[in-house]
């Protein structure tokens, strides 16, 4: 298992885990939608190509955003956890795309 694997893995448990707490249902589904496509596409169960917009980008976005507004809004340690995973795996995959060196 690599490690796009694995973060991908990790954002969509802890989407899954965001969508079951309530804390942001609408934006728990984006996560979900976005982590889940990323773990299909890690797979090599799906191939997505963008002509002029780096999807990792996107995805990304569509990853860190949700987080964060879910972590100010958590209360619960689960929520706050999760949160915390969804924006980071988005945050890293947006500084990936953009091509920073880690």
């Amino acid at each position: 298992m690599t490690l796009h694997v694995a973060l991908a893995v990790s954002a969509l448990a802890a989407s899954v885990v965001l969508f079951f707490s309530a804390v942001a249902r609408p934006l728990a589904v984006l996560s979900v939608v976005a982590s889940g496509l990323e773990v299909a596409m890690a797979l090599g169960f799906l191939q997505l190509h963008v002509v002029r917009v780096p999807l990792g980008l996107v995805l990304g976005l569509a990853l860190a955003i949700p987080g964060l507004v879910a972590w100010l809004r958590a209360s619960s340690k689960p929520a706050v956890s999760a949160a915390a995973i969804v924006a980071f795996a988005g945050v890293l995959q947006v500084f990936v795309s953009l091509n920073g060196r880690i």
